[in-house]
């Protein structure tokens, strides 16, 4: 049996000595009798809009008011109930202003502590590629930190960067695929440094530290709501703070105009900290739309169970694949201190040299599992290919050496519990004939 050929694997190939039979190749791996079935579910297919949210959308298109100030109130305007929803039942948030995406988000925050051309913004060499883009818009010049072996920002990487570059104005820290790093150390050097922090949460909303919800570290929170997050919005973000002058910016930022701020659901009560930022902010014009805001809503309301069953889910794939690849399939280590979100698999496979790595990835994309590797030429969180738009390059060897064997997968909602262990089965599978292969040719496995 497959289960049975994979728990000896489990144990280590070398030790085996290759267990007669398995394959060595794509196609013997593919027509093998120990081969599991080719998985047949899209990886792709994101979380649907509720009824609720479809209902709510077809109101606002019936009335025509698709535009967030377009509304007579705030009390009748979907973006604006959704910036209440978002910032008391999410964020954790005094404010919290709808705008069109998580990298506006992140661009509206460091702007409104002040970033400016010729900064230096120290920010996370393990990220989706719109961090260091935003940065650079902006003119400012981004400086890359390490990840540590659980994919998260490296703490000591941090302060050394720091320690090389006195004159850092900010702190993007990205809590990428919901890992989190070690925010009471983080806000220390912060506080010591004079930093301000604008926190990505992009991947993160309904992760927390010591039970409080991520993005209450520093000056602002960007998060983002985009089809393949768990909050879909179509495309759409947050912009959060506790802090009433920088929502008052973020408000214009976000493209408010004359005297239209009170059609915001979160926003400061001091009208004349929002007439400053009228007559100080630029006008960006990224504001989030009511039909997003129509769809997200009720995802908004659901999000807190849905990170409990995410991590459900992930728990179960992961003990899956203990099961089945040993040792070989890495999974990040969490902090206790910090609760993540389960939605992605993220993992590694470091005991496969190069070669065994294509093997590895190119079976599991052909039994129906498109693991996406993490140092792709094509990928987006790879720092190395940052540097084809100009982006400043940095020696970030924990990064390189972790994401040479890594891996991400998406777990969608509508997989059950079979979908997970059947795609644990796969990833396991591939990894056995990987590591077989391997030994054949005299490398490690």
């Amino acid at each position: 049996m497959l289960v049975e050929t994979l728990l000896r694997i489990a144990v280590g190939v070398s030790a085996l000595g290759n267990p007669r039979g398995l394959p060595r190749s794509l196609t013997e791996a593919l027509t093998s009798d120990l081969a599991p079935a080719r998985f047949a579910k899209d990886f792709s297919k994101p979380l649907a809009v509720p009824e609720a949210g479809i209902e709510a959308a077809v109101r606002a298109m019936r009335s025509g008011r698709l535009f967030r100030y377009g509304a007579s109130s705030a009390a009748s305007s979907e973006v604006a109930r959704a910036e209440r929803e978002f910032a008391d039942g999410v964020a954790g948030s005094r404010f919290a202003v709808g705008v069109n995406s998580g990298s506006s988000a992140l661009m509206l925050g460091l702007m409104a502590v002040g970033v400016k051309p010729g900064d230096r913004v120290v920010c996370n060499g393990f990220a989706f590629t719109g961090v260091p883009s935003t940065i650079m818009r902006l003119g400012a010049e981004p400086v890359l930190v390490d990840t540590d072996a659980h994919f998260r920002l490296d703490v000591a990487d941090l302060e050394a960067k720091l320690d090389a570059f006195p004159d850092a104005r900010a702190l993007v820290l990205s809590h990428t695929r919901g890992r989190v790093c070690d925010l009471d150390r983080v806000a220390a050097l912060a506080e010591a440094r004079k930093l301000d922090v604008v926190e990505d949460c992009g991947h993160a909303a309904g992760a927390s530290w010591r039970g409080r919800p991520v993005g209450r570290l520093g000056a602002v929170a960007a998060f983002g709501a985009r089809s393949d997050s768990m909050l879909n919005g179509g495309e759409a973000g947050f912009a959060t703070t506790d802090d009433a002058e920088t929502a008052a910016k973020l408000v214009y930022l976000s493209g408010c105009y004359e005297r239209r701020y009170g059609k915001h659901g979160a926003r400061p009560e001091d009208d004349d900290l929002l007439e400053r930022a009228m007559a100080t902010m630029p006008y960006l014009s990224t504001r989030m739309s009511e039909l997003s805001a129509a769809c997200l809503r009720p995802a908004v309301a659901s999000l807190a169970d849905r990170v409990v069953e995410a991590n459900r889910r992930h728990a179960l794939i992961a003990r899956s694949l203990g099961d089945l690849a040993g040792g070989g399939v890495v999974l990040p280590e969490s902090d206790p201190r910090a609760s993540c979100v389960g939605d992605r698999l993220t993992f590694s496979v470091p005991a496969l040299d190069e070669a065994a790595n294509g093997f590895f990835r190119t079976t599991c994309v052909a039994l129906g599992v498109p693991v996406a590797w993490l140092k792709s030429p094509a990928n987006a969180f790879y720092h190395g290919n940052w540097r084809n738009y100009g982006a400043p390059t940095f020696e970030l060897p924990g990064t390189d050496a972790l994401l040479e064997t890594a891996y991400d997968l998406a777990l969608p909602a509508y997989f059950g519990d079979d979908d997970l262990r059947h795609v644990a089965e796969i990833v396991a599978y591939a990894y056995a004939c990987a590591a077989a292969a391997s030994e054949d040719d005299g490398g490690g496995a």
